[in-house]
């Protein structure tokens, strides 16, 4: 009797020995399988084909999405209204109704706490329309259609916000300092590489998504003075019309279409993938979204903050105002707005990051 109960329980022991290694196996398998995966898929052709088959929105006549601030004022009990400025600045003054959220902070929003499709628009803000295009860019891209940059930012609800942004930083700097002999595309090249832990379209975009909104949009900004000074260094892209670009631009520019010219149909390949790639609009509002589509791409890409008005905004005022989107006092609407008189005043804690848009 005893002989035979110890012949079963031999048998029990070798018998789960031998399901625990399976299951050690099984598990480290499963994992070395999921990263053979990520690793065969080409995730630059993945993520773009995604993109082109979701409306290409760089590529689209609709882009840049934004809206003035006249039709924010008509409609702010109707519109979700999100103002990703310092919570600090926000205190000082906000529009009724608006939310202070961080971009680290807008997926999560999205995905849990609304329904994004419940209303007629959501609205981003900012301080002059740039970080928040560039916000909109990466929640359009992410299916969320009914996202709007509101023009100009807080600096066209009221002058107390424009003298510490838009009006602090238009300049004529280097109207002097222009060309007009235009520069050649680059050569065709190859494709960045896109590195994520995800295989389908969707999914990688997300996680580039993430990514960039964590980074925040300063870190994907360059200055003029920097342009000016180190050109050489950078691939720059003037991103208006070919008679715009002919008339004037920064030296070593070279004109791309807007809208139309940096698709892998067009013009993509030729950017280079071993240098920083410099879009720049008329305000920095046009390029803040390029640039959000540029790095979730895999390229290196900076926004040239304020555009052409950062360096040339009185020439563009005697050219033609309306045509090269000059900023001026015009613009800002004197709308009223409200403080949050409670809050602690956080003022001198807060370290300004310089360029901050």
């Amino acid at each position: 009797m005893k002989k035979i109960t110890w012949l079963v329980l031999s048998a029990l022991l070798a018998l789960s020995l031998t399901l625990g290694s399976c299951g050690g196996n099984g598990a480290k398998t499963a994992e070395e399988t999921t990263q053979k995966e990520v690793q065969a898929v080409d995730q630059f052709e993945t993520l773009i084909s995604y993109i082109e088959n979701s409306g290409d929105l760089i590529n689209n006549k609709i882009v840049p999405t934004m809206i003035e601030p006249d039709e924010v004022h008509e409609n702010m009990a109707y519109y979700h209204i999100i103002d990703i400025r310092k919570e600090a600045d926000f205190n000082k003054g906000h529009i009724e109704g608006a939310k202070n959220l961080k971009t680290s902070e807008l997926i999560n929003h999205f995905e849990n706490n609304i329904d994004p499709a419940s209303f007629p628009k959501i609205v981003m803000v900012c301080y002059s329309g740039q970080s928040a295009g560039f916000s909109t860019a990466i929640l359009r891209m992410l299916g969320y259609d009914n996202v709007y940059d509101m023009k100009w930012g807080m600096s066209a609800w009221d002058e107390s916000f424009a003298k510490e942004k838009w009006l602090k930083n238009v300049s004529n700097k280097y109207a002097d300092q222009l060309e007009t002999e235009a520069s050649p595309k680059g050569t065709v090249t190859g494709y960045p590489q896109v590195m994520t832990t995800k295989t389908d379209g969707y999914a990688i975009l997300r996680e580039r998504a993430m990514q960039l909104l964590n980074d925040g949009f300063i870190k994907y900004t360059v200055k003029a003075d920097e342009l000016f000074t180190n050109g050489d260094n950078y691939y720059i892209i003037n991103y208006w019309p070919e008679a715009l670009y002919n008339a004037g631009h920064i030296p070593g520019a070279i004109q791309y279409q807007p809208k139309k010219s940096l698709g892998r149909a067009t013009f993509l390949s030729t950017l280079p993938t071993d240098k920083t790639v410099v879009p720049y609009c008329f305000t920095g509002q046009h390029s803040s979204f390029v640039t959000a589509y540029l790095n979730l791409i895999g390229y290196d890409a900076k926004s040239l903050v304020y555009g052409a008005n950062g360096f040339m905004n009185g020439l563009m005022i005697e050219r033609d105002a309306k045509k090269y989107h000059a900023f001026s006092k015009k613009k800002i609407k004197g709308y009223e707005f409200v403080k949050n008189e409670g809050a602690a005043d956080t003022e001198e804690a807060v370290v300004e990051v310089e360029g901050g848009c």
